[in-house]
């Protein structure tokens, strides 16, 4: 009995260390804070961003400069778990890309040591084709004496080649000629279809007129449909357990608004267009704004010069308390789920 005793306290205590632990877990991740940072600096000489996220242990960072491109990573206290060092995926895929234009140009393109045989090749002596060599010294002989002993009195020059071009051309003008007939050929067959399907007025606007009657009856229907949609709808939203579960589901938007909202912000804007008077209307437009950024940001507008340079500096926490404890009361009320249920109908 007393081991019994003694096993049972023994997992009773394990038991109790991992609810603990579990509860540690839940109250870090409600409780502790997602801090993030957003840096920017921009002018005509330089362009620099800078963005942190970090949540309990983990820290991920990204930055951006001009002229060298983004770098981003993500820490576990002070060791870098993503990327794993060396190249990241998109500079492994740009240096396959390299490697094959390097394969393909090696492949294609000759060395120079085998353009300079090449020209070697050009430039030294060439010999003359032995029948030329025959050609010509045949061609000096004014006679040619056949077998027979029958001389010819005319001369016959050997280098002259046979003239092929004619035949040639001969050929391609018998080939466009067979192309301009089967042309005309398809031609005459498609305008005597057209004359034989040609379909009187009449017949004509009797289909279009069907047609017309269909698109109508399509639109008819489909007006039918939404006009119940919106009747469904209207009599969802005066529902009241519908209000209750939209009341507080705005309520949590609010809330959720409120925590990502930076704590600490100020930033600074040069700006200046190409004229005085875009200037003036842009700066105009921006004073809608101004109850949104005119605590933290400073505009500096310039009519003089074009000009747009500037820098932002902005801070803010993130608890997910204040959103995950109005979430969970919202999914425990049977409004919610009746509200679910109503909304499927529709």
């Amino acid at each position: 009995m007393a081991i019994l005793l003694t096993i049972l306290k023994v997992i009773g205590i394990i038991l109790l260390v991992i609810l603990g632990l579990v509860l540690l877990i839940i109250l870090l991740v409600l409780f502790s804070p997602i801090s993030y940072r957003i840096t920017a600096n921009h002018n005509e000489n330089d362009t620099r961003a800078k963005a942190k996220v970090g949540f309990l242990f983990v820290n991920g960072f990204g930055s951006f400069i001009k002229g060298e491109g983004l770098d981003y990573g993500v820490k576990i206290l002070f060791f870098k778990v993503f990327p794993r060092g060396g190249k990241s995926e998109e500079d492994m895929d740009s240096s396959e890309e390299n490697s094959q234009e390097e394969d393909y140009m090696s492949v294609a393109l000759p060395d120079e040591e085998e353009l300079q045989s090449l020209e070697g090749a050009g430039e030294g002596n060439v010999t003359e084709p032995v029948d030329s060599q025959v050609a010509d010294s045949l061609a000096q002989n004014s006679v040619i004496s056949t077998p027979e002993g029958i001389s010819t009195s005319d001369n016959i020059s050997i280098d002259e080649e046979p003239d092929f071009s004619s035949e040639a051309s001969d050929k391609k003008d018998f080939k466009s000629k067979l192309q301009s007939i089967f042309k005309k050929k398809d031609k005459a067959e498609k305008d005597s279809d057209w004359k034989e399907e040609k379909i009187p007025l009449s017949d004509r606007i009797d289909e279009a007129l069907d047609t017309a009657d269909e698109k109508m009856d399509e639109f008819d229907k489909k007006y039918v449909e939404a006009m119940k949609k919106l009747d469904h709808v209207e009599q969802f939203l005066d529902k009241v357990y519908v209000q209750k579960t939209i009341k507080r589901a705005l309520k949590i938007v609010k809330r959720l608004f409120g925590t990502i909202k930076p704590k600490k912000s100020k930033g600074y804007l040069h700006m200046g267009l190409s004229s005085a008077a875009d200037t003036g209307m842009i700066l105009g437009k921006l004073a809608a704004f101004y109850p949104l950024y005119g605590s933290w940001l400073t505009i500096d507008p310039d009519f003089y010069y074009k000009v747009i340079e500037g820098d932002i500096d902005i801070k803010g926490r993130i608890y997910l308390f204040r959103i995950v404890g109005p979430a969970l009361f919202m999914a425990l009320t049977p409004s919610l789920w009746k509200t679910i249920k109503m909304a499927k109908k529709i």
